[in-house]
């Protein structure tokens, strides 16, 4: 089945939300069938599917489209997180194999594997973005929340027929892994919608969207097969590709952690122009967020601090966006369509450096004395109880 529309999922959504033209169940098969296709995900041992994850934020301006193909094994033995995949796409491949985790390039043909892996080492593999093992694991919380504003209807798409399983989440979206929900410190109503084929019941589709926003976030699972083939067992080991990649030393750079002082730095305001050192700061706490504009997280990070800032700016915390990636014509735009209220700096490549920074966004929290409290991604509830102790 091809993937829908951009547009026919605006439409499908609309209808889900204002109850247009298509038809309702009742509120007693809404839990029933919610049910059904947790039971259903829940006895899959192995399946097999086409994915496609796709974002679109029309204000700004940004598309990313991503798709490969994943196997992903559900058997006991698999205790770690309860699975192991294999997942490939144009850029390479990726493999969990409940001990290992590794991934290739084809542009260099290099190899990467980790071990000593955490669960919370799964977010952010971008294979198990709102994903089969991300439903999986979710519904069951979604079907126990009484407060949770739950729907099922039913539609017609190309001469099939399909259910629209609808539920709005308050302040909070699940993790990768769908064990859990994420909070948001801003009021914001998300609005998710699972597209089930009714003959097979298997979602085809899961769609996300914020209240007052045309942000679509959206992934899509076609040429499913359960029970597929197994991968070859040679496949599942690291050193089965040793012969045709070469392996790829780990990152030398490594992020500043806790307990350090901050590197100072002097870098050039985006807002008017004006010099801004780190020291000028010292007697406040201090978050740094490391960003760049082509990233949908670092978009999405935008209200969150906003939020902050907005919380515990006039109580002394200082917030500091710096971007060393792009050009000031590109940052400003960015500041202006998202309406940053923190101040966003003009960075360079050495600041980046001392800091340790590979990845975005990534947040710095500095306590009164210049000390680092925290380094790591977007946690809120973890900041909010950092820098409320550090005012």
């Amino acid at each position: 089945m091809k993937n829908f529309s951009y547009l026919f999922r605006l439409l499908v959504l609309v209808s889900v939300f204002i109850g247009s033209g298509i038809s309702a169940e009742t509120p007693e098969n809404t839990l029933k069938i919610f049910r059904k296709l947790s039971e259903k995900l829940q006895s899959v041992k192995k399946i097999s599917y086409h994915y496609t994850r796709e974002f679109t934020y029309p204000a700004e301006d940004y598309h990313s489209k991503s798709e490969g193909e994943m196997y992903i094994d559900f058997s006991k033995e698999n205790e770690l997180v309860g699975f192991r995949y294999q997942y490939k796409d144009e850029t390479g491949f990726s493999v969990f194999n409940n001990a290992e985790f590794f991934e290739t390039s084809e542009e260099d043909r290099t190899i990467q594997i980790s071990t000593k892996l955490k669960i919370s080492d799964f977010e952010g593999i971008s294979a198990l973005y709102n994903s089969m093992i991300t439903m999986r694991n979710m519904l069951p919380a979604v079907i126990a929340d009484r407060n949770m504003v739950k729907q099922v209807k039913d539609t017609l798409i190309e001469k099939k027929r399909f259910y629209l399983l609808s539920f709005q989440t308050q302040d909070m979206y699940p993790d990768y892994l769908g064990r859990t929900f994420k909070k948001t410190t801003q009021k914001i109503t998300f609005y998710n919608t699972i597209i089930v084929d009714k003959k097979s019941f298997l979602p085809v589709s899961f769609i996300q969207l914020k209240k007052g926003s045309r942000d679509v976030n959206q992934t899509d699972f076609s040429n499913i097969m359960l029970d597929p083939a197994t991968p070859e067992e040679e496949s599942w080991y690291y050193s089965t590709y040793l012969k045709d990649y070469k392996e790829r030393k780990k990152e030398s750079v490594m992020a500043i952690s806790v307990g350090q002082p901050a590197p100072d730095f002097t870098l050039v305001q985006n807002e008017n122009g004006e010099k801004v050192s780190l020291n000028n700061f010292r007697g406040h706490p201090v978050l740094l967020e490391f960003w760049i504009k082509n990233c949908s997280y670092c978009i999405s990070a935008v209200p969150e601090l906003n939020a902050l800032n907005t919380k515990y700016g006039l109580s002394g915390l200082k917030i500091l966006g710096i971007n060393a990636t792009d050009s000031q014509r590109v940052i400003n735009q960015f500041v202006q369509r998202q309406k940053v209220n923190y101040t966003v700096l003009l960075g360079d490549a050495t600041v980046s450096k001392n800091y340790g920074i590979s990845a975005f966004p990534h947040i710095i929290l500095i306590d009164k004395q210049g000390y680092v409290i925290y380094s790591g991604g977007l946690d809120i509830p973890i900041l909010n109880d950092l820098i409320s102790k550090s005012l």
